[in-house]
């Protein structure tokens, strides 16, 4: 028997990471560690890697197993503030096989002093640096447990800045820039936003194509996007584009345009490849369980569904139930009347009945979107939260989206207009975005969402990163 109990590498403080706490990744320092340590233990080819499921853990562990070819199992026993007990029992399930356990250092303290009281030779003081290595095996007909400090190249890079990204997303409703400072290790540091709004899924449903007129807004706009991207230090411009570039008659023509404009392609993405993108985001900003998960992302033009789980997406659909799409299609008169919300509801129910994923749906679906994050507003204010308080992670039942969908489709655009909380520039489009979910909720037999405040643009940041999309 020889294990070999890793502590995870460097991770960002806890004190500066505004996300989920178990998805706190590896700092440049980290991630330096974690292939030191893949370089050190080279030769001793482990065949079975298990670790905790947070992140930082699950970060070290990769240069190790892509070295080894071995095959990476999540046990929540190792997961930070799990008792040693629990940790030593996974020990005794292990065969004969040389096995890895990277895990935190509460659990390997805890761990060692159970192996102590059961008769487990320790060959020195117990110390657990970051990345270091306590190796438990057999000698003779006893064991022993002896420490391996991390490697010495673990100082390196520990102040490394990230790369200073921005993404110019060319959706249906609007087009939106994001500059952020990415870090190797997957950290985003936002450091400006802007957004336009120029509803071309609503002219593109009603001719076809995208008229001369608003073409030339969309390029002046992008052009305007370019610029503010070059002030902001952009040291990497990414343009994609979705929906209505897509599906336009001139969508190819009009991508050409922005391309030149800003001196570089646009990529236009196939609806599939945008959920599996907004999957990528949704994976490093809320804490998913066990098995899969479903995450959903309603545009203007189109709803994405995917499956998957924290290896990544499995399954991804694209249907043209957008919200601009749907509203100019389907919906005649403010308040809506009964006619336009049965209209929508079909329409949904009719696309989302065909899909057939490779396992049964769960039951929370994880949400990116505009309408998401205007619903997530004014379901906080009903709470008696502050307009303030984040949205990521919040939590909406089927019942409470339902109730928001009713108060909205009944609702005038004066008396939206005051409603606390209300996103001023979703007012006309909240009704429509709002019954979409609430009868996607429905027709999949959701318990709820959880809303997420990344999507398309980070997950193509992260996807760029890590050399899952290309994009010009």
């Amino acid at each position: 028997m020889k294990v070999y109990l890793v502590r995870h590498a460097k991770a960002e403080k806890r004190t500066g990471w505004d996300g989920p706490l178990p998805l706190r990744p590896l700092t440049p320092a980290g991630l330096e560690q974690a292939r030191a340590l893949a370089v050190e233990l080279a030769a001793e080819h482990i065949p079975r890697v298990i670790t905790s499921p947070h992140l930082r853990c699950r970060q070290t562990v990769e240069p190790l197993a892509q070295l080894w070819a071995s095959d990476v199992s999540l046990d929540d026993r190792l997961a930070e503030g799990e008792a040693g007990a629990k940790a030593l029992a996974l020990l005794d399930e292990l065969d004969e096989r040389p096995t890895l356990l990277c895990s935190h250092g509460d659990v390997i303290a805890a761990l060692m002093g159970e192996l102590e009281e059961r008769g487990v030779r320790i060959e020195e003081p117990f110390r657990c640096e970051k990345a270091s290595v306590w190796i438990v095996e057999r000698e003779g007909d006893a064991l022993r447990a002896r420490y391996r400090p991390p490697p010495e190249r673990a100082q390196v890079l520990d102040q490394t800045p990230g790369e200073r990204v921005g993404v110019l997303d060319l959706g249906s409703t609007s087009f939106r820039l994001l500059v952020a400072d990415v870090t190797r290790s997957g950290r985003l540091t936002p450091v400006t936003t802007e957004k336009a709004m120029l509803r071309l899924g609503a002219l593109l449903a009603a001719h076809g194509e995208i008229p001369p007129e608003a073409a030339e807004a969309a390029v002046e706009a992008a052009r305007g996007f370019g610029r503010a991207a070059k002030e902001a230090g952009v040291e990497r411009l990414l343009l994609v584009g979705t929906a209505a570039l897509r599906d336009a008659r001139n969508g190819r023509w009009l991508s050409e345009r922005i391309g030149i404009a800003l001196g570089q392609p646009v990529r236009v993405l196939e609806g599939d490849e945008e959920g599996r993108l907004a999957f990528a985001a949704f994976r490093r900003r809320v804490l998913m369980g066990p098995g899969l998960s479903l995450g959903a992302d309603l545009g203007g033009g189109s709803m994405q569904l995917v499956l998957g789980d924290e290896t990544g997406p499995h399954w991804a659909r694209s249907f043209p139930i957008g919200v601009t799409r749907l509203q100019r299609e389907l919906v005649d008169v403010d308040p809506m009347s009964a006619e336009n919300v049965v209209d929508v509801r079909a329409r949904v129910r009719e696309a989302l009945e065909r899909a057939r994923p490779p396992a049964a749906w769960p039951r929370t679906c994880v949400l990116a979107g505009g309408t998401g994050r205007a619903l997530a507003s004014l379901a906080l204010v009903r709470r008696g939260k502050p307009e303030t308080t984040p949205i990521n992670g919040l939590e909406i039942s089927r019942t409470a989206v339902a109730g928001l969908a009713d108060d909205l489709v009944r609702s005038g655009q004066a008396e939206r207009l005051a409603m606390p909380g209300m996103h001023k520039q979703r007012v006309d489009l909240l009704p429509t975005g709002s019954l979409i979910l609430a009868t996607a909720a429905e027709t999949l037999e959701l318990d709820g969402y959880v809303v997420c405040d990344w999507g398309l643009r980070e997950g193509v940041m992260l996807s760029v990163r890590d050399g899952q999309l290309r994009v010009p």
